[in-house]
């Protein structure tokens, strides 16, 4: 008697299912990848930990011939006077310039 054919096999879903199947490895591929993967993470790790940290340049020397005289007391005075003072209008002012730079840079 003769046999019957096999039952056809059901069809993938979509197209990803059918490429999956196609593309699958075996267990022997996936630990290749990994043992792969793993070598370049640890060579990485090795490089940058052995690898001499580079030199920095000295901090550069700043001079004090340019700057202003040191006006903390009588800012530190002004905080509290209530009542219109010219020094202190003219601290505040001095503060201001040094801060914002010359009135000749704004725009």
């Amino acid at each position: 008697m003769p046999r019957a054919p096999p039952p056809p096999k059901p069809r993938a879903a979509n197209a990803s299912a059918a490429s999956v199947r196609a593309i699958e490895m075996g267990r022997a591929g996936g630990l290749a990848i990994g043992a792969v993967l793993g070598g370049l993470a640890l060579t990485l790790a090795l490089v940058a930990a052995l690898d001499p940290p580079a030199s920095r340049a000295p901090a550069p020397v700043i001079s004090g011939a340019g700057a202003h005289p040191d006006q903390t007391a009588t800012l530190l005075r002004c905080r509290t006077v209530t009542e219109a003072d010219a020094e202190c209008a003219a601290a505040w002012e001095a503060k201001r310039r040094h801060f914002f730079g010359s009135g000749k840079e704004r725009r």
